[in-house]
């Protein structure tokens, strides 16, 4: 008998174990000092065009446009969106993120745990036939090239050794801003091994980078987004980086980490308040 009174007092201390932690609210259980001083959450995103936008999107689960979030053009805007206001919050490439911010985990995973959930695919993006340039840059991009991609992102291909045959001609890249700070050192170190080439890399966006190739604009576009499957059947889609998001808040944030779900209230507006992510 008592063996039995026992057990069933084990049980019952579960049962009001598992009732607390599935009764604490969306701050995982835990209450956060400080959030309540931060007010109304100031959720800033990209312009619609962005694939760091379409990416986090996806990622999230986020389907419907909220008309309260704040666009910032570009990941410089952003990022400076973040640092200058106390109840920001925002996602970016990890490759631009500084020490102004603070970068926070998502669904208890860092930014760099090979489980971290929030990471897409880099492109390079062509419409039709190569000419012999094009063909041997996009080879560098994702041969020798993965030297100079592995200092910004994670490598899609191995770095092997690399013979031009020096074609000549001139390539015009455009599209994600994310993607064109490392494309612009892998077109510079390409250059060098074949002095023939001229090739200019232009910042936009990864919309107007895949429009701008479908119309011819661009030799090459830049996306940052998976492709849609009606620009699958006019596009090329040549995977050259992998990447990760970095949800970033001020510095003096007291959160540490956050949820797939909680970025999902936040940027859909159904969560406005600091304070709400601890009930």
């Amino acid at each position: 008998m008592e063996r039995k009174g026992k057990w069933r007092a084990g049980i019952a201390i579960l049962i009001l174990g598992v009732l607390m932690l599935t009764g604490c609210g969306s701050s995982g259980g835990q209450h956060i000092e400080g959030l309540d001083k931060l007010g109304d959450i100031e959720a800033v995103t990209r312009e619609a065009d962005s694939g760091t936008r379409a990416s986090f999107d996806d990622i999230t689960g986020i389907t419907s446009e909220n008309d309260q979030l704040k666009v910032a053009g570009s990941t410089e805007d952003l990022l400076k969106e973040v640092e200058g206001s106390k109840s920001a919050i925002g996602y970016m490439t990890v490759e631009a993120v500084d020490d102004k911010v603070k970068t926070l985990t998502v669904e208890g995973k860092k930014v760099d745990d090979p489980d971290y959930p929030m990471t897409r695919q880099l492109y390079l993006v062509y419409n039709g036939e190569l000419t012999d340039l094009e063909k041997e840059f996009i080879s560098y991009a994702t041969g020798k090239g993965q030297d100079i991609i592995k200092k910004h992102f994670e490598t899609v291909g191995k770095a092997e050794t690399f013979l031009s045959l020096k074609p000549s001609g001139t390539i015009k890249i455009g599209g994600s801003s994310s993607e064109a700070p490392a494309m612009e050192e892998v077109a510079e170190a390409y250059m060098k091994v074949n002095p023939n080439a001229e090739i200019t890399v232009e910042t936009t966006d990864s919309g107007t980078g895949i429009n701008n190739t479908m119309e011819g604009k661009y030799d090459l576009g830049m996306s940052s987004r998976s492709p849609k499957s009606y620009e699958e059947n006019i596009l090329t889609f040549v995977p050259v980086a992998k990447d990760r998001i970095a949800v970033v808040v001020p510095s003096d944030n007291p959160m540490t980490d956050i949820t797939l779900d909680q970025l999902k209230s936040i940027y859909t507006g159904k969560v406005t308040k600091w304070s709400d992510l601890n009930k």
